[in-house]
């Protein structure tokens, strides 16, 4: 979910990106490796990131999630977390994609004026595909549900959001907010829409984790993968392949925006420590000096925030 055209190399979202042919063939390759190969752990992933919330918000606040009005910043294409909130609780989402449910004409008509012309053919060739509905499929079936309906998804930037103040009980979101061009501006409009005593719960992709730069050979189990870190060593920034916008903001950062924004935010560290001897190996040749081996590590960061007053 991106905000703005940013200079440089990051261009809205995947199909964007500057590539080339040859760039474009091989990120497709890629993309395909990881939609043939992923189907169940996307799935896993999608149901343990919930369960995993929904146990997070009742030990720090107390939450139930269940019977809740929520917001979901930046879905994504497939509503992946929209569509497990959905089963027990009222969920809208906006994204500055459009994002087409089905195949309905007007959608995809949309879609090319504001996500251009390479990202709406991704997403229909995903669709013709049928990886879209097999993903739904077998999550449903994870879920114990016979489908899905269709769900609430606006076009809007989260900067600006068009909501009345005070409007959810919870705002969550899922590797979105690094794809933000002004996030501590996004993070003060979750504070506006959050009702007294809701609570906001926004995991971010570090940049400065290994697949901080969102290189999709980092996605797949299969093929040649990028070196390590290779946006943040001079030797090797050429041989990184970005897929979209990221805004590059290191972790001390992040916990300033937050607490600038959400007072008393906490925070959760979600490490990669099987990168760990790699990094020491590195860090041994006078590599990644700059860095922090917890921002190096951390590949995610969650920030969890209850507003003042009561619900």
């Amino acid at each position: 979910m991106e905000q703005e055209k940013p200079s440089r190399r990051g261009r809205y979202s995947y199909s964007s990106m500057p590539l080339g042919l040859a760039g474009r063939v091989r990120e497709a390759h890629q993309l395909y490796r990881m939609w043939q190969e992923g189907l169940d752990d996307r799935v896993n992933v999608t149901l343990d990131a919930i369960r995993q919330c929904e146990a997070r918000l009742a030990e720090c606040f107390g939450v139930a999630l269940e019977g809740l009005d929520v917001l979901d910043i930046g879905p994504g294409q497939q509503l992946r977390h929209m569509k497990v909130l959905s089963v027990k609780n009222r969920v809208v989402g906006i994204d500055m994609d459009i994002v087409p449910q089905g195949f309905h004409l007007r959608d995809y008509v949309e879609m090319i004026r504001h996500n251009t012309v390479l990202r709406t053919m991704k997403t229909v060739t995903r669709k013709v595909l049928g990886w879209d509905e097999r993903f739904e499929r077998t999550l449903a079936r994870g879920l114990s549900v016979p489908d899905f309906p269709r769900l609430p998804v606006f076009r809007m930037d989260a900067t600006r959001m068009t909501f009345p103040d005070a409007s959810f009980d919870l705002v969550c979101s899922w590797s979105a907010f690094e794809h933000i061009a002004r996030p501590g501006e996004a993070l003060a409009e979750v504070a506006r829409v959050l009702r007294p005593g809701g609570s906001a719960y926004l995991a971010v992709h570090l940049y400065t984790s290994h697949s901080g730069n969102h290189d999709a050979r980092s996605l797949t189990r299969n093929g040649v993968a990028p070196p390590y870190w290779p946006h943040l060593r001079p030797g090797y920034r050429e041989a990184e392949r970005p897929s979209c916008y990221v805004n590059e903001v290191r972790l001390d950062e992040w916990k300033r925006l937050f607490q600038a924004a959400m007072p008393g935010t906490r925070f959760i560290h979600e490490r990669q420590e099987a990168l760990r001897f790699a990094l020491e190996g590195l860090k041994a040749q006078g590599e990644l000096a700059d860095y922090s081996e917890e921002e190096l590590l951390t590949v995610g960061l969650v920030g969890l925030w209850r507003k003042p007053g009561e619900a």
